[in-house]
């Protein structure tokens, strides 16, 4: 059996991408009084680095940055299909910039400074967000669902994709379904090999996107 790729953790944790560090620890000390747990990166490319291992709740992305600026870091994601609500924020109100922003995926922009309660609801949008499109990806659907390459799954298969779009680990996954987690493995690997998926997290793209 060919090695199955890690799955993606549980979208818990909030991003923030600033290279200004008292706007990180800013939002690091509001935002985890929601109880989720805070990773902060000081530049696009550390966290492009990173930003495939896992799906956050959401990610307050600058767009003045040295290197790579926002919007480029932004437009990669996109390229990336990547899942995770993303709200942009400048000191700076250029509206071209703004509007570039939300046309390349951007849910929102903050104007710095902004009230602290706007970034938590944001978080809260995002939240809801998660679970609408959870809602959506019940098993029941996952297994109705045709995919591009006339892919199908059976029921199992789409038990199993569903718990991974909700984040849920292996562990967790044998645990609800009550399998052991080498057949989840094993289970992971058929989906993988049906939609040409080389890791986890791109099966989760793939569903999110019917």
């Amino acid at each position: 059996m060919s090695e199955v790729s890690p799955i993606i953790t549980k979208a818990r944790h909030i991003v923030v991408v600033d290279d200004d560090e008292d706007m990180r620890k800013l939002l690091t000390l509001i935002l985890s009084t929601e109880g989720h747990p805070m990773i902060s990166f000081a530049d696009g490319e550390a966290f492009l680095r990173k930003a495939d291992a896992s799906l956050p709740i959401c990610v307050f992305l600058d767009i003045v940055m040295p290197g790579r600026s926002g919007l480029q870091i932004l437009k990669e994601l996109n390229a990336r299909r990547y899942e995770a609500p993303v709200f942009i924020m400048s000191a700076r109100n250029d509206t071209p910039t703004v509007v570039e922003g939300l046309k390349n995926g951007a849910h929102d922009f903050l104007h710095k400074p902004f009230d602290p309660y706007t970034a938590v609801q944001r978080v809260r949008h995002a939240l809801e967000l998660w679970n609408g499109r959870n809602e959506k990806k019940s098993a029941a659907n996952l297994v109705r669902s045709e995919f591009p390459g006339n892919v199908r799954l059976t029921r199992r298969e789409a038990e199993v994709l569903a718990e991974l779009i909700r984040g849920a680990s292996r562990s967790e996954i044998a645990v609800s379904l009550a399998v052991e987690k080498r057949s989840i493995d094993n289970f992971i690997g058929a989906i993988m090999r049906k939609f040409k998926a080389k890791k986890a997290i791109d099966l989760v793209r793939i569903a999110m996107s019917q």
